[in-house]
């Protein structure tokens, strides 16, 4: 950041991140963005430096409310968002557009960002879902999650670590009351969709 580097507010970027060491100046991260671990962002493109002695230089942007899945890479001249996602893995050399989610070496889209929403959704039932307060105070061990994903396939857990280090820019204590009412605009979605089939 010191580099030029601009991020916004509520932005989490986890382990072995490498953002171009040589033009973090031309990256930019929007507010409420997650990146997930060994993504790499590059600006720069040398493939053409043998046969012409240039590098290639164009800006990324992550827009607002963007997800960059685990190991992917971010190529020069890309805009991701807002609100896109990029599953891991995924080598994108083109921009997605807002509210896509693409996959694959190149990268293409496959679905919208709120249809994953709504299907992993349709996955939480009330019995599956563990509270990270409870796994902080040790109410709730790894067995006991263990146990869940052994009867149910798949755990969720709600709302936000009171203490994460791979956060920047961010009001720990806000951005728990936020998630806490994400988790209410679902269960009351959820019991809206029961309700009505």
């Amino acid at each position: 950041m010191r580099r030029g580097l601009k991020v916004g507010k509520n932005v989490y970027i986890f382990q072995d991140v490498e953002i171009d060491p040589g033009y973090p100046y031309l990256i930019e991260i929007g507010d409420n963005c997650r990146i997930g671990k060994n993504v790499l962002i590059l600006a720069h493109d040398a493939t053409a430096f043998p046969g012409l002695g240039m590098t290639r230089l164009a800006p990324v942007k992550i827009l607002e409310g963007s997800f960059i899945g685990q190991r992917a890479i971010i190529l020069p001249g890309v805009t991701i968002g807002p609100r896109a996602m990029v599953a891991a893995g995924s080598v994108v050399n083109r921009s997605v557009p807002e509210g896509r989610a693409v996959a694959g070496n190149p990268a293409r889209p496959y679905t919208t960002y709120t249809e994953i929403f709504e299907r992993i959704g349709s996955e939480a039932q009330e019995e599956n879902i563990i509270d990270i307060d409870d796994v902080e105070k040790g109410i709730i061990t790894t067995d006991a999650i263990s146990e869940k994903i052994d009867r149910y396939s798949i755990a969720f857990v709600k709302s936000i670590p009171s203490y994460d280090p791979f956060y920047i820019n961010i009001d720990m204590e806000e951005h728990r009351k936020n998630a806490k009412v994400l988790y209410e605009r679902f269960k009351a979605l959820s019991a809206e969709r029961k309700k009505n089939n």
